[in-house]
Parts: structure tokens; C-alpha cells; sequence
């Protein structure tokens, strides 16, 4: 493990206005219990401010098990982010580190209260319908932004009642690639527009929440030892909350969604998803 500092200097992040809010997205791989609490400590004493620290489970859409804590950090602006930077507070023992700015990109919150008053309806289509069928579709498959089979079946077999959180790395195409070639749209209007919506609604009535949304700012701002699975510049980071992990599986039962599954197939040029827990 080296000393590496997880907080970038300002002059990485692509021109933002110094009274806007810097968000960063951060990928830890510390294997040291202790070196975790010191360093949740200490940030803690500089009172900075985190929105969300998750504990990774394991990969759902790549390739290894790799990341052991993702974080999503708030700083007020630029200024605060270079004092913090300066003071060497986030100089700290890792294994591998990768760092995003963010723009946040959230659904409204009337929106998503008001889609959560038909949750009944979601919890009656779950139970009437048993089957999930795109599993039938992963024994050979290799495509890049679905689990192998194997890593469906881990999902099944998780034990934890925990609230899970998928999290995502998205990358749409640049042209979207319909089956039907007179379809002319772009990877972003189909995956998030047509694709994303409906997915959105689902996750709702299946009783989960959009814990996080954000679109990519400039180019990845910290690379050290990361894996090939996450290597490079992203679009987005899409954070889902699910009531347990197997409910991810069951958004298929839902209205509308195995109809929506031709625009993600179509929009999105590849992903990363694993899924996490919060203690």
C-alpha cells in the first residue's frame, strides 16, 4: 500500500464557477479495518462533509471483486476542496484509488414521493409474478452490461436483510444500436430517456429509491492501481437503493420494464455495477 491523497487539486476540475458545489465520487480498496476507521475519523474532525459512504459487497457487472468502499464527498466549493487538498488530511494508506467530479443530476424529490404512493401496486405485481426470465438469458452470454449467470446467482443467494445499493458507472453510445436500423436516436436519449424513466418507475414500486445521480464532470481526476473493470473516463454514476439485493432481479415483473430493456440494450455502451451495503 503507498500514501496517496484521494482529494484532487482544483486545477484537475474543468472550469466550475468557485461558489458552486464540488461533489466528488470516490472508489477506495482498503483491506485494513483500522486504517478505515482512522480514516473515517478524521475526516469526521475536519468536518468534511460526507453524503454517503458505502461498504462494497461484491461485482454484479464486470469482471473481479475489487472495490471495498465507495464514497460520495461534498465540499461547499473550490476554495474548501484545495484547503483540504493542501492540508493533506485525505494523504492516505490505500490500495487503489479512483476519483470523479460529479454534477449532480437528481429526479426531483415531488416527483419520486408522489411515484412511491403506488408501491402497493408494485408489491401485488411482485408477488403474482414469479418468474424472471432475462436470467434465462445469461448462461451465454457476454455481453458488458449484464451479470454472468453466476453472478445472478450470487445475488439470489445473498443472506443479508440490509437495504442494498447498486452502484453504477454508465457509459451510453455515442449512436444508439437498434435492432431496427431505421431507429436513428443517440446512446444518451436511449438509455437515460426511454430506458432510465421507465427503469425509474420500477425501482419505485418495488419499494426501492434513487440514491444518487450524477453526470460525469471532465475526465477521471485520480487513477492509481485501479482495475480494468472501472480503467478510464465514465459518463454517469447512478447509485439505486433496493429494499434487499434479490429485488434487483425482480424489475422485470414490473410494468413496462421488459419492454424498456431494447433501449438499454441499445443505449449503453458498457457498465460497472456492484452492490453495497451501509452499516
Amino acid at each position: 500500500m503507498n500514501f496517496i491523497n484521494i482529494f484532487p487539486n482544483t486545477s484537475k476540475l474543468i472550469d466550475i464557477e468557485n461558489t458552486n458545489k464540488i461533489v466528488l465520487f470516490i472508489y477506495l480498496k482498503i483491506t485494513d479495518d483500522s486504517i478505515k476507521e482512522k480514516i473515517k475519523n478524521d475526516f469526521l474532525k475536519e468536518k468534511i462533509n460526507i453524503l454517503h459512504w458505502f461498504d462494497c459487497q461484491y461485482t454484479n457487472i464486470g469482471k473481479e471483486d475489487f472495490w471495498s468502499d465507495a464514497l460520495i464527498i461534498e465540499f461547499k466549493n473550490k476554495t474548501d476542496l484545495q484547503k483540504i487538498y493542501e492540508s493533506k488530511i485525505g494523504k492516505i494508506e490505500v490500495e487503489a484509488v479512483q476519483v470523479f467530479n460529479l454534477a449532480p443530476k437528481n429526479p426531483p424529490r415531488l416527483l419520486i414521493n408522489f411515484l412511491k404512493l403506488f408501491r402497493p401496486i408494485g408489491y401485488f405485481l411482485e408477488l403474482i409474478n414469479s418468474s424472471r426470465k432475462e436470467l434465462q438469458n445469461l448462461e451465454n452470454s457476454n455481453s458488458n452490461i449484464l451479470p454472468t449467470k453466476k453472478q445472478a446467482e450470487r445475488i439470489i443467494n445473498e443472506k443479508s436483510n440490509k437495504k442494498a445499493f447498486m452502484i453504477n458507472l454508465l457509459q451510453s453510445r455515442k449512436t444508439a444500436k437498434y435492432k431496427d436500423s431505421s431507429i436513428s436516436i443517440s446512446g444518451r436519449e436511449a438509455y437515460y430517456e426511454k430506458y432510465g424513466r421507465t427503469a425509474t418507475k420500477c425501482v419505485l414500486l418495488l419499494g426501492g429509491d434513487v440514491t444518487y445521480s450524477g453526470r460525469v464532470l471532465g475526465d477521471t481526476l485520480i487513477e492509481y492501481n485501479v482495475p480494468l473493470d472501472t480503467m478510464g473516463n465514465w459518463e454517469a454514476v447512478g447509485i439505486i437503493e433496493y429494499p434487499k439485493a434479490i429485488k434487483m432481479l425482480d424489475l422485470e415483473k414490473m410494468p413496462g420494464y421488459s419492454k424498456a430493456l431494447e433501449h438499454r440494450d441499445a443505449g449503453l455502451e458498457k457498465t460497472y455495477n456492484l452492490y453495497a451495503t451501509k452499516n
